[in-house]
């Protein structure tokens, strides 16, 4: 598997755009689980969104999608 992606000419490593993407995704869960006040049942709201951030990182990994690989 090509573990590049490719923008216009230029190849980029697929880990900093992985968490880049991740990062995204996990900023919009992070607006949405405030919309709905999810944040008052955790403990640690900072080492939830860590945590979530990392499981959004790890499943990209590990399952990518074929669209994203170029």
């Amino acid at each position: 598997m090509n573990t590049e992606y490719t923008f216009g000419d230029v190849f980029v490593a697929a880990p900093p755009v992985n968490a880049g993407i991740a990062l995204l995704i996990a900023l919009v869960l992070h607006r949405l689980l405030v919309a709905i006040r999810f944040y008052r049942w955790v403990w640690h709201p900072v080492l939830f969104d860590t945590a979530m951030f990392v499981a959004i990182w790890a499943l990209m990994t590990t399952w990518p999608l074929p669209f994203l690989h170029g």
